[in-house]
């Protein structure tokens, strides 16, 4: 497959628009349907109107027989209707404002609504210059995708690119295929997501290049286009209006993260490297030694038998069910690797019981496809047949349950077959091609993978990691960006990579901090650490035969900074774990671009910025980046922020400029806020959400009423799902000095809260009053992401029933 060369429009039929018939259901309202030639082929369309601007367009024939996606999709059910999108005989699709009707947002190049190409389709939009593109999933060319062209087929991208285009490069198709296009009109948004699992391309009008120099002529003048090379034409467009209100359309269509255990939101620690229980038990000492926190501790492929799945070395692991209870006991959950590949050896019960069972993937010939991987000559489940994720998810339950296991690492599922071409790789016993499947294998590993771990222990939640995925993967497993490179420029991508994949239905993702390939050094590890400590997924990660990287590593004054920000993220648990429960209920995601809140405009242009980002509502951060840099420029919003490096209140609107500093970051609270933070400064990962401090942000000038609920449960198991879960609405005011604080709506079924509130603010307070009585206050200092903010508090209170 070629990876830099696309579907043209030039090459495909359109269907004659003056064909194009709709028609009503009996009752006279959507789905509107109808049917339309192109040359003397028939095809048959279908746009359901699912309510809530949500419209499912699908394109029947007999090209395409079935739906081979396997995602899980939830649309809404008719929440609200609007007859916005229509098919019509004249434009095609058209696509109108739910806020002005008149007002178009997408709308088919004329004559060509939808086109063919053999078992090719195609459909092609007017494009406008002002649109801008967001979106695309996992993609490493920047955040705004204005002229480029795409694809979507998972890779394995250390063996399918050459090492200079990945070192210093962006190859494309990356580890995740995510065929979901955003498209910003003026200050409304549109989704388009594309249920396929065929290599789907995109092009936003880009330039048609002749070997790489020069632009050829372009008859057409534009070339906003989706497509794919085959399989079922269904289309789901999506009306915001705003950013948030899509995004979290779309994470309802494709499903939210389930709240995952507070563990797996703490520092993870991992190395291409680490395989044995010495190994663990020294990472537990160090990390207590340096009273650095962590939690989940990594074991790659070295800690098998041979490279074998579901096996321990014995001479590593000489009683793995004890070991590992052993560390897990002293609070680090161990995450093992697991490869989707079996190694083909006939005394290996695995692999003997998985062709017993037939659940291996078929070569051409009908016998089990093999590919080479780390242990050499292996076979591959079929995930796309019930039967063999089901065995795998037998295999993985008695593997998580015989060794304590709440967690796992699922990797080369893109999926990698080493020199072995994977086109040879057949599906559904050996009936359907492998490109029907490639890129939603690791969606079928995820789910069979997280049915295992829940069948070992159905009181736990999991926590699986994937490096590939599809459409719905949210529901199943956490991304991490890949194999990067410790070097710069993997850091300057690691923010639009993350934010794009965040509204695209992905939102617990992050990549590897400090770089996995390569050698990482003082300077570079620090920024990464500033850069990426608030990140969704947060994990130390390098490869074999690189130097060591473990945040004590870099000497004391970096190895000290490090530690401060690792204890910074642990400090906003409580705010991050409450981001969670956002996302599940309503699908927010952690990381925000700045137009997730904010308009573009003249003076704060923020549709293209791609170094700033917000951690849920509350937070800015513009981390420096590049090597020599003394200085950056901030684009600060129209609101007040309190500046936690310089320690003071300013007002947004306009572009400022920011020191970059060893110890510290630019980092800004949007005055209004609330961020409930763990006590005193975290040495450990004894994090208890029962007590906390609420710190209060706001500038004198905040006229508003100010409402929180901070939440919490267990943070392990699925009890907050049958109401075991503490939650308290506090209601904060400001006027002439005195500062309220007052709660209601308050459950406290997973127990009683211990919270201190502390005020930061820029008004002279003459009294903190709680629940009506006045407190006594002192004052305080809040050392944060290396920083010391000057703060107000009162004793803690103890709420209960």
């Amino acid at each position: 497959m070629y990876f830099n060369k696309y579907p043209q429009p030039e090459n495909f039929s359109f269907a004659n628009t003056r064909t194009l018939g709709s028609a009503k259901n009996a009752k006279g309202a959507n789905p509107t349907s109808g049917n339309f030639a192109v040359g003397k082929r028939n095809y048959k369309y279908n746009l359901k109107d699912h309510g809530n601007d949500v419209y499912q367009l699908t394109v029947k024939s007999s090209y395409w027989p079935k739906q081979y996606s396997q995602a899980t999709l939830t649309p809404p059910k008719r929440a609200t209707k609007h007859d916005l999108a229509s098919i019509s005989r004249l434009a095609g699709l058209n696509i109108a404002s739910p806020t002005q009707s008149d007002q178009s947002l997408l709308q088919s190049e004329p004559g060509r609504f939808f086109g063919v190409s053999d078992r090719s389709w195609i459909m092609q939009f007017q494009y406008d210059p002002k649109f801008r593109f967001y979106g695309l999933g996992e993609k490493m060319f920047g955040f705004e995708h204005s002229r480029k062209s795409t694809k979507f087929w998972n890779t394995d991208a250390w063996a399918d690119f050459p090492f200079e285009s990945i070192y210093t490069g962006r190859p494309d198709p990356y580890y995740v295929s995510i065929p979901y296009l955003i498209i910003k009109n003026g200050d409304q948004y549109i989704g388009i997501l594309v249920n396929n699992p065929y290599p789907v391309f995109v092009h936003t009008n880009p330039d048609v290049i002749i070997a790489n120099q020069n632009d050829a002529d372009d008859v057409n003048n534009t070339r906003f286009c989706i497509g794919s090379s085959d399989g079922l034409p269904e289309l789901y467009f999506i009306i915001g209006p705003t950013l948030q209100q899509l995004t979290q359309k779309l994470q309802q269509l494709v499903g939210t993260t389930p709240l995952p255990p507070l563990w797996s939101l703490g520092h993870q620690q991992c190395r291409w490297g680490y395989k044995s229980y010495d190994d663990l038990d020294q990472l537990d000492k160090k990390f207590t030694q340096y009273k650095t926190p962590t939690d989940g501790l990594w074991l790659d492929i070295e800690y098998m038998d041979g490279f074998r799945v579901f096996t321990f070395n014995d001479k590593l692991f000489k009683n793995p069910a004890k070991q590992i209870k052993d560390i897990t006991d002293r609070t680090h959950p161990v995450v093992p690797i697991i490869d989707p590949g079996v190694k083909v050896d006939e005394d290996y019960d695995v692999y003997t019981d998985g062709l017993k069972k037939k659940v291996f993937c078929q070569n051409p010939e009908g016998s089990p496809f093999v590919g080479f991987v780390w242990p050499g000559a292996t076979v591959f489940p079929d995930f796309s047949l019930p039967r063999a994720r089901k065995w795998w998810a037998d295999k993985v339950a008695a593997f998580a349950k015989d060794n304590h296991l709440i967690g796992a690492w699922l990797d080369m599922n893109d999926p990698s077959t080493g020199s072995s071409d994977c086109m040879y790789m057949k599906f559904n016993d050996g009936k359907d091609d492998h490109e029907t499947y490639h890129s939603q294998y690791a969606l079928g590993m995820a789910q069979a993978s997280r049915d295992g771990f829940l069948k070992a222990n159905p009181t736990l939640r999991p926590f699986l990691l994937t490096r590939s995925g599809f459409i719905s993967t949210s529901r199943h497993a956490a991304v991490w960006t890949g194999d990067n490179v410790s070097n710069r420029h993997y850091l300057k991508c690691a923010i639009p990579c993350t934010l794009n994949l965040s509204l695209s239905g992905i939102p617990f993702n992050g990549p590897d901090v400090a770089g996995f390939g390569d050698h990482t050094n003082t300077p570079l590890a620090l920024d990464w650490y500033k850069t990426c400590f608030l990140f969704p997924f947060f994990r130390n990660h390098s490869s074999i035969n690189t130097l060591d990287q473990e945040p004590w590593t870099f000497g004391p004054r970096a190895s000290k900074t490090i530690k401060h920000f690792i204890q910074s993220r642990y400090k906003l648990l409580p705010y991050i774990y409450n981001l969670f429960m956002d996302q599940e209920e309503a699908g927010d995601p952690i990381l925000r671009p700045l137009i997730y809140h904010y308009k573009h405009s003249a003076k704060t242009p923020i549709d293209e910025l791609d170094d700033q980002f917000m951690v849920g509502p509350a937070i800015m951060q513009a981390p420096c980046m590049e090597e020599e840099q003394t200085k950056r420029d901030v684009v600060l919003p129209k609101d007040r922020w309190l500046d936690v490096q310089a320690g003071k209140w300013i007002a947004g609107g306009k572009t400022i400029r920011a020191k970059k500093e060893d110890q510290n970051t630019p980092l800004f609270v949007r005055s209004g806020s609330v961020l409930p933070m763990l006590t005193g400064t975290p040495t450990d990962n004894q994090s208890d959400l029962s007590k906390i401090e609420l710190h209060i942000f706001l500038d004198k000038s905040y006229a508003q009423t100010v409402t929180y609920t901070y939440r919490f449960d267990d943070g392990k198991t699925f009890a907050y799902q049958d109401g075991e879960r503490t939650s308290i609405m506090f209601k904060i005011k400001l006027a002439a000095g005195k500062l309220s604080i007052s709660w209601l709506d308050s459950d406290f079924s997973a127990g009683e809260l211990t919270v201190r509130p502390i005020v930061h603010t820029n008004a002279k307070l003459k009294s903190i009053t709680v629940q009506g009585d006045e407190m006594k206050q002192s004052a305080c200092t809040l050392n944060f992401a290396g920083a010391k903010l000057a703060a107000m508090k009162t004793k803690p209170i103890t709420l209960k029933s």
